[in-house]
């Protein structure tokens, strides 16, 4: 399985090419989210169309309790597996600043380079800021610039990660992850671990659905997603020595199934309900904590319900799946300003909302398809995207690349320290 990195390619005694299907799809079903998000009618975002509608926040939950999991749950699977086949301290050494450069790299050309747009996108639309781009980006390098004085939030003052946030908490949850995970192969926590994944699908889903409903109603904003993502990174390391979890998932597929369909339905109902506070105004809280419970389930539920379908359908090669592999990461990268930097310039057009909506998801699979492109024929560039080219380089290059990563990111993985701690 190729891990989350760009350039770390996993290998396992019986490769698990389920879950590098559905790792492309998952990266693949995020465009199309935030595709939808410039549509969505109440949720915020940076940018939003002029095509606003409520109705699509429906479609919405089909993917927003479980999209993000899914990812971390396969992230921390990667990792795992990688993990159990170092040898010793030196190989987690090595490991852990490699890994840094892969992961930093890129997340420093996105905070400079890729993020800035959809900053400007947003000061176009909130605040009607006038200025050109090129005007607005010699302002950005001006950390105590006027012009942003009411977008401060940042890993430096309006220098924010935005989508990017999933690469700078990979990076925080791997550095955590690799003090753990020596506990994680002790004999007692495995033989407690085999017996939390091994028992009953149901009292499964209630566990870990009961921690999700528990950050929830524990932390606010940002940590709930941070602390959600953890469990599932956990989970997934955790996974890589429990074959029996694997085997109970393939003989719940179709019950799995049919959960996930009732609970999405009454999830619906339960968002429609509160939508409309004055027809049951006593049962406000009730109803609040039943749609948080559902949502936690929902989250679970169809985690284990897709990997149980990816086991029994996706488990096999394809000519296109490594290359696809590859693509994820710079997709990722710049997808998101893709849509909103289209979405701005198609704005004034007016040309209707299907119409609208086509011609940015055309654009940025294509722009997508050609910074992959270029990626490829420059391999000398390609790890400022997060892409593995396969290009040979010799031994002496590679230590040169990395020593210069470590030195352009070590003042970007010092403030994400300092601001963790």
């Amino acid at each position: 399985m190729t891990d989350t990195v760009p350039g770390t390619t996993i290998s396992h005694p019986e490769r698990r090419y389920d879950l590098d299907w559905l790792r492309v799809l998952a990266f693949g079903l995020l465009m199309l989210y935030h595709l939808g998000m410039l549509y969505v009618a109440s949720w915020d975002y940076h940018y939003k169309s002029q095509y606003l509608s409520s109705s699509l926040e429906y479609l919405m939950l089909l993917s927003s309790p479980w999209r993000m999991l899914l990812i971390w749950l396969i992230a921390g699977f990667a990792l795992g597996t990688v993990l159990k086949r170092l040898p010793g301290l030196r190989a987690y050494l090595q490991f852990a600043g490699k890994r840094t450069v892969l992961l930093l790299l890129p997340l420093m050309v996105g905070l400079w380079i890729i993020v800035p747009p959809q900053l400007y996108a947003e000061m176009v639309q909130k605040d009607g800021l006038s200025l050109s781009y090129w005007q607005f980006y010699l302002a950005f390098f001006e950390l105590d610039h006027p012009l942003f004085a009411n977008y401060q939030r940042g890993v430096w003052p309006h220098v924010d990660v935005n989508h990017l946030w999933f690469l700078r908490s990979l990076w925080r949850f791997t550095l955590l992850a690799m003090l753990l995970a020596p506990l994680l192969y002790l004999p007692g926590l495995n033989r407690l671990l085999t017996r939390l994944f091994t028992m009953p699908i149901g009292w499964f889903l209630v566990w870990v659905g009961a921690m999700l409903l528990l950050c929830r109603y524990q932390f606010s904003g940002d940590s709930i997603r941070d602390l959600q993502g953890l469990l599932f990174f956990l989970l997934g390391m955790a996974l890589v020595s429990v074959p029996g979890f694997w085997q109970q998932l393939n003989a719940c597929r179709r019950p799995l199934g049919w959960f996930c369909l009732l609970n999405y339905l009454l999830l619906c109902l339960l968002y429609f309900q509160l939508q409309q506070p004055a027809q049951w105004p006593d049962y406000q809280q009730p109803m609040r904590f039943a749609l948080r419970l559902s949502f936690s389930l929902q989250g679970v539920a169809v985690v284990a319900w897709l990997l149980a379908l990816a086991q029994h359908y996706l488990n096999r090669p394809h000519r296109y799946l490594n290359v696809a592999n590859r693509a994820v990461f710079p997709c990722y990268l710049v997808h998101q300003t893709l849509l909103i930097v289209a979405a701005l310039w198609l704005t004034p057009h007016a040309v209707g909302a299907l119409a609208e909506a086509s011609l940015i998801l055309v654009f940025t699979a294509a722009a997508c398809a050609l910074l992959v492109w270029l990626g490829w024929r420059l391999p000398w560039c390609s790890a400022l995207i997060g892409l593995n080219t396969g290009y040979p380089f010799s031994q002496r290059q590679r230590f040169c690349g990395y020593l210069l990563g470590a030195l352009l990111v070590s003042p970007l993985a010092l403030r994400l320290l300092a601001s963790a701690i």
